[in-house]
Protein backbone atom coordinates (compact mmCIF):
# COMPACT_ATOMS: atom_id res chain seq x y z
CA UNK A 1 0.00 0.00 0.00
CA UNK A 2 2.68 2.50 0.71
CA UNK A 3 4.15 2.17 -3.02
CA UNK A 4 0.46 3.54 -4.09
CA UNK A 5 0.08 7.17 -4.71
CA UNK A 6 -3.80 8.57 -4.50
CA UNK A 7 -3.63 12.08 -5.08
CA UNK A 8 -2.61 13.62 -8.93
CA UNK A 9 1.18 15.30 -8.88
CA UNK A 10 0.22 18.06 -11.78
CA UNK A 11 -2.87 20.70 -11.29
CA UNK A 12 -6.19 19.81 -12.74
CA UNK A 13 -6.46 20.65 -17.20
CA UNK A 14 -9.89 22.10 -16.82
CA UNK A 15 -10.30 24.23 -13.27
CA UNK A 16 -6.17 24.37 -12.12
CA UNK A 17 -7.08 22.55 -9.20
CA UNK A 18 -4.95 20.26 -7.00
CA UNK A 19 -7.54 17.50 -5.13
CA UNK A 20 -8.53 16.26 -7.65
CA UNK A 21 -7.86 14.43 -11.28
CA UNK A 22 -9.11 16.19 -14.42
CA UNK A 23 -11.94 12.96 -15.13
CA UNK A 24 -13.22 14.23 -11.47
CA UNK A 25 -13.74 17.48 -12.37
CA UNK A 26 -17.12 19.22 -12.33
CA UNK A 27 -15.83 21.39 -15.45
CA UNK A 28 -14.86 18.53 -17.27
CA UNK A 29 -17.40 18.98 -20.62
CA UNK A 30 -17.11 15.23 -20.96
CA UNK A 31 -18.40 14.43 -17.12
CA UNK A 32 -22.45 14.64 -17.38
CA UNK A 33 -23.54 16.23 -14.03
CA UNK A 34 -27.51 15.10 -13.19
CA UNK A 35 -29.17 17.70 -11.21
CA UNK A 36 -32.41 15.22 -10.97
CA UNK A 37 -32.77 12.99 -8.52
CA UNK A 38 -34.94 10.52 -10.72
CA UNK A 39 -33.10 7.63 -12.61
CA UNK A 40 -32.66 9.54 -16.17
CA UNK A 41 -31.40 6.21 -17.90
CA UNK A 42 -33.05 2.73 -18.09
CA UNK A 43 -35.52 1.08 -20.52
CA UNK A 44 -38.91 2.53 -18.67
CA UNK A 45 -37.33 6.08 -17.64
CA UNK A 46 -38.92 8.27 -20.44
CA UNK A 47 -42.40 7.07 -19.54
CA UNK A 48 -42.42 7.02 -15.99
CA UNK A 49 -41.48 10.47 -16.25
CA UNK A 50 -44.20 10.94 -18.43
CA UNK A 51 -46.98 8.80 -16.25
CA UNK A 52 -45.83 11.00 -12.66
CA UNK A 53 -46.13 14.41 -14.73
CA UNK A 54 -49.51 13.21 -15.58
CA UNK A 55 -50.43 12.02 -11.96
CA UNK A 56 -49.43 15.13 -10.58
CA UNK A 57 -51.41 16.94 -13.30
CA UNK A 58 -54.41 14.50 -12.35
CA UNK A 59 -54.14 15.40 -8.59
CA UNK A 60 -52.84 18.83 -8.05
CA UNK A 61 -51.36 19.36 -4.52
CA UNK A 62 -54.52 20.19 -2.16
CA UNK A 63 -54.19 22.56 0.86
CA UNK A 64 -50.97 21.79 2.97
CA UNK A 65 -49.90 19.45 0.75
CA UNK A 66 -50.71 15.48 0.00
CA UNK A 67 -50.67 12.94 2.71
CA UNK A 68 -48.34 9.54 2.68
CA UNK A 69 -51.19 7.41 2.67
CA UNK A 70 -49.09 4.53 4.33
CA UNK A 71 -46.87 6.34 7.26
CA UNK A 72 -45.28 3.36 8.69
CA UNK A 73 -42.25 4.76 9.00
CA UNK A 74 -41.07 6.44 11.98
CA UNK A 75 -39.66 9.33 9.86
CA UNK A 76 -43.31 9.81 7.64
CA UNK A 77 -43.64 13.57 7.57
CA UNK A 78 -47.34 12.72 6.45
CA UNK A 79 -47.59 15.95 4.52
CA UNK A 80 -45.87 16.17 1.38
CA UNK A 81 -44.69 18.58 -1.43
CA UNK A 82 -43.70 18.31 -4.65
CA UNK A 83 -40.12 17.80 -3.85
CA UNK A 84 -41.16 15.28 -1.02
CA UNK A 85 -43.69 13.36 -3.12
CA UNK A 86 -43.17 9.79 -4.35
CA UNK A 87 -45.83 8.06 -5.95
CA UNK A 88 -45.93 3.89 -4.75
CA UNK A 89 -47.83 1.54 -6.65
CA UNK A 90 -50.55 -0.09 -4.30
CA UNK A 91 -50.04 -3.40 -6.18
CA UNK A 92 -46.37 -3.34 -7.01
CA UNK A 93 -44.75 -3.84 -10.61
CA UNK A 94 -43.21 -7.32 -9.79
CA UNK A 95 -46.86 -8.72 -8.76
CA UNK A 96 -48.57 -7.10 -11.45
CA UNK A 97 -46.14 -5.38 -14.51
CA UNK A 98 -49.37 -4.63 -16.38
CA UNK A 99 -50.22 -1.64 -13.73
CA UNK A 100 -46.32 -0.27 -14.01
CA UNK A 101 -47.82 3.07 -15.32
CA UNK A 102 -51.58 2.98 -14.44
CA UNK A 103 -52.80 5.76 -12.54
CA UNK A 104 -55.24 4.24 -10.88
CA UNK A 105 -52.14 1.92 -9.21
CA UNK A 106 -50.42 5.12 -7.97
CA UNK A 107 -50.88 6.71 -4.53
CA UNK A 108 -48.28 9.26 -2.87
CA UNK A 109 -46.25 8.38 -0.25
CA UNK A 110 -43.21 9.74 1.44
CA UNK A 111 -39.68 8.14 0.23
CA UNK A 112 -39.37 6.26 3.57
CA UNK A 113 -42.61 5.00 3.98
CA UNK A 114 -42.27 3.68 0.16
CA UNK A 115 -39.31 2.35 0.75
CA UNK A 116 -40.05 0.24 3.83
CA UNK A 117 -43.01 -1.36 1.79
CA UNK A 118 -41.18 -2.19 -0.70
CA UNK A 119 -42.72 -4.72 -3.25
CA UNK A 120 -44.78 -6.04 -0.36
CA UNK A 121 -48.35 -6.15 -0.56
CA UNK A 122 -50.70 -3.35 2.05
CA UNK A 123 -51.83 -6.09 3.85
CA UNK A 124 -48.45 -7.39 4.46
CA UNK A 125 -47.25 -3.72 5.49
CA UNK A 126 -50.28 -2.29 7.49
CA UNK A 127 -53.28 -4.82 7.41
CA UNK A 128 -56.08 -2.00 8.68
CA UNK A 129 -55.73 0.09 5.34
CA UNK A 130 -56.63 -2.65 3.02
CA UNK A 131 -60.86 -2.00 2.99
Amino acid sequence: MSGIDRFPKKPCKFCEGMGHFSYMCSKNPKRSWKKSGLKQNGKYAKQWTVTRATWLKHNPMPPGGWICYLQIHPWCPVRLNEKTITLDHVVSRSRAPSLRFAAENLKPACIYCNNEKGSKSLDQVKPELVQ
